[in-house]
């Protein structure tokens, strides 16, 4: 089924695209949460005239993700967190801490969907996490997890 999105969509596409999706999803996700609708043939015509806009638009994201991934390359966070007696957090270190870690350090906004953890960290010490900004751009950083004060 042929659909045009009404806003950007994970792993899908971006605002204005005509895709194709399963019925199903389209049913169950896309309609329901007001990000596409069903892609006629008048609404396909008016998605090609404004394909060379939507073009423009991607190639200026791609270039301002571009500059905060230049910004965020190397870069070492500190966050500090409760510990237990034994060394260990009483809750993971979540993406909102990284995102302020971030914020304070780097003075770089990102959204919480960004980061990416291989497993929770629980433990002290140094560790890496991924910010993706999809579309294969990835950049590690490496956080510092600290007893507070």
């Amino acid at each position: 089924m042929k659909v045009i999105l009404n806003s950007d969509v994970s792993k899908l596409g971006y605002r204005g695209e005509i895709v194709n999706v399963k019925d199903g999803y389209f049913r169950n996700f896309l309609f329901p949460n007001k990000l596409a609708s069903i892609a006629t043939k008048k609404v396909i015509e008016l998605a090609e005239g404004r394909k060379d806009k939507v073009v423009m638009e991607k190639k200026r994201l791609l270039e301002n993700v571009q500059e905060v991934m230049d910004k965020l390359k190397g870069l070492a966070v500190e966050i500090s967190a409760k510990v237990t007696d034994k060394d260990t957090l009483y809750a993971a270190v979540s993406a909102k801490d990284v995102v302020d870690a971030v914020m304070a350090t780097a003075n770089v906004g990102l959204e919480e969907s960004y980061v990416k953890f291989d497993d929770q960290i629980k433990t002290l010490g140094e560790h890496k996490v991924a910010v993706d900004f999809g579309e294969g751009h990835v950049v590690k950083i490496t956080m510092n997890v600290v007893k507070e004060a």
